[in-house]
């Protein structure tokens, strides 16, 4: 471990330093019964508790604990937090064979909880799994089909070719790819490419002909989410739930290739100070979704993984009973009732808790209906089903969040439970109005910072005004919210989110709402003890607590002195699961 670095008390034996030991030593392997036992005050006592596996000091510790916000020093034994208070009094926890680190006045937050974030769609969609049409690898439409061509030549004919990542308004020619930039580099191959936002596909010719979609003419019905031009030919772009026509068709990811996937991501999350995260989207409503990596399959490796002990994060999952757009309670229904939630799991590791719907994004209510007052109906029926089913609701809401709301309040009448927990996922459109009524009823918000920074500037020009991002008046509501980065649309950095939660400055350099930014300590809530309060776990994680797991992130640098616009160049130094180090810079 290089920074922070090793310490020793003057009146303590020496102990080696943290990247030297073997990290093994430090699993919290008590068992879940006795893992928060005789933990109630923050001092405790080292002549019962006996010594820590490791002790941090000499540190700006944010707590995220109202009750005890500031301290210096930390003490970790199997897998808990044993000691949260100042240097002298942690001295009682160091021995001979305990980790002390000086952090040399770093700070160290709780572990980051990062809220709706699709894992295996991330990891799958990069290489080797998938071409790399992201920004940083293709500037332009005609990049995108040199780089098909390329695949095509060293892939055998007939097989698929998957991409992922481009984004019109970053490609030079300010569209999007059709079948017609694609069809003359890749005439014996099916091609999938997936866009940035995972809302819109580009496909050739022969993937559009395995699919069955066809020219139309001018009285035929035409597919739903499916482009046509002004002659009724199909575009090769495909939206929404009309991308399912061909992802379905795409060949199965196989177990173990969504297994490494989600180790694969877990390190990389590590790497972030994130140790706990909801994947939003898993289930019969996914198989033709994010390439084809949000069906059951991936629910099913995430269980394997938890079971083998191979699941090194706290993953919270909601179910996905229908797709993107035509969803309908019946859908729903049929979905819970022949779904069976992972078995022999600990659900501190993983566990289904909710259920994802989708309401819009942006446009017209993505259920079954031929009217908006139908299709009203429908969403409300939906949301009732799951919620009397008896779990949490996520619904992914941009423009329709009063009618959302509505529906979650008039669920919770229906079938009054307490802690339902529900979550309004996007929403960047929010009445200030509305707040109380949220507030009341216990219902969350969960916008993606990094996502309203690049449109800001677009955004704004609306006629919402006041109700575009209302985030500090969201927080002084009472109204839950949670922080996250919707990876793979964004990268999983906390610190991104965090800087645009503070400052609503924008890619585009302007600053909307200013009334509207939150402090650094509201920023980090969002990120912590928000997001333990969705997972209902804030009674065990998302604070610096005695008692609680040991899911730490100890940063390069000191968040309080740290100009906001500057924070997303601390570093992430080390990070700390279950007591565990899983990853030290």
């Amino acid at each position: 471990m290089s920074a922070p670095h090793a310490d020793q008390y003057p009146d303590q034996p020496s102990t080696s330093s943290m990247s030297r030991r073997d990290a093994g030593r430090l699993l919290g392997a008590a068992a879940a019964g006795s893992l928060f036992a005789g933990a109630t005050s923050t001092a405790a006592s080292a002549s019962t508790a006996g010594k820590a596996d490791l002790v941090l000091r000499n540190g700006d510790v944010l707590t995220m604990d109202p009750k005890h916000p500031r301290a210096s020093a930390v003490a970790v034994r199997a897998g808990r937090i044993v000691y949260v208070g100042d240097d002298a009094g942690v001295r009682a926890f160091a021995g001979s064979r305990t980790d002390v680190v000086d952090l040399r006045g770093r700070s160290l937050l709780p572990g980051i909880n990062d809220t709706h974030l699709h894992a295996a769609v991330y990891r799958l969609n990069l290489p080797p799994y998938a071409l790399d049409c992201g920004p940083a690898a293709v500037k332009s439409v005609a990049d995108i089909a040199a780089a098909v061509a390329a695949e095509a030549g060293r892939t055998p004919a007939g097989e698929w070719i998957r991409g992922a990542g481009w984004n019109p308004g970053r490609l030079a020619e300010g569209r999007e790819p059709t079948r017609d930039d694609l069809d003359g580099v890749s005439p014996d191959h099916p091609v999938f490419l997936q866009d940035s936002g995972y809302h819109v596909s580009a496909v050739n010719s022969r993937a559009l002909a395995l699919a069955g979609i066809t020219d139309v003419g001018p009285g035929d019905p035409r597919k739903p989410g499916v482009d046509y031009d002004q002659n009724g030919r199909p575009t090769g772009i495909l939206r929404y739930g009309g991308q399912a026509l061909v992802q379905l068709l795409l060949p199965p990811r196989p177990g173990k290739q969504l297994r490494d996937a989600v180790q694969d991501v877990v390190a990389r999350l590590h790497a972030q100070g994130i140790t706990s995260f909801t994947d939003p989207g898993l289930g019969p409503g996914g198989e033709g979704l994010g390439g084809g990596t949000q069906g059951t399959a991936t629910l099913d490796a995430y269980a394997d993984l938890a079971r083998a002990g191979g699941l090194h994060a706290r993953v919270s999952a909601l179910f996905l009973p229908c797709s993107q757009s035509g969803g309908s309670a019946a859908a729903v229904d049929a979905a819970l009732r022949a779904f069976t939630p992972p078995a022999g799991v600990d659900p501190r590791r993983l566990a289904v808790r909710g259920v994802k719907l989708f309401s819009d994004s942006g446009g017209e209510l993505l259920v079954a209906g031929d009217t908006h007052e139908e299709r009203v109906a429908e969403l409300t029926e939906m949301i009732r089903v799951a919620h009397a089913a008896g779990y949490q609701v996520g619904v992914h809401c941009y423009r329709w969040v009063p009618t959302v709301v509505d529906a979650i309040v008039a669920a919770g009448r229906r079938h009054p439970r307490a802690g339902a927990r529900h979550v309004v996922m996007h929403g960047p459109f929010v009445p200030v109005s509305l707040l109380p009524t949220m507030a009341e009823h216990g219902i969350g918000l969960g916008p993606q910072a990094q996502s309203w920074a690049n449109v800001v500037h677009r955004a704004a020009q609306g006629p919402e005004g006041d109700a575009f991002l209302p985030w500090r008046s969201v927080v002084d509501a009472g109204v839950p919210l949670t922080g996250s980065s919707d990876t793979p649309v964004n990268d999983p950095d906390w610190r991104a989110g965090v800087r645009a939660l503070m400052t609503r400055r924008g890619a585009c350099g302007e600053v909307h709402g200013p009334e509207q930014r939150l402090t650094l300590d509201q920023a980090l809530a969002a990120y912590t003890t928000a997001g333990a309060w969705q997972d209902a776990a804030e009674s065990w994680k998302g604070s610096v607590t005695v008692g609680k797991v040991a899911d730490l992130c100890v940063l390069g640098g000191n968040l309080r002195t740290t100009p906001a616009e500057e924070i997303t160049s601390v570093p992430v130094e080390t990070t700390v699961f279950d007591g565990r180090i899983v990853h030290s810079a």
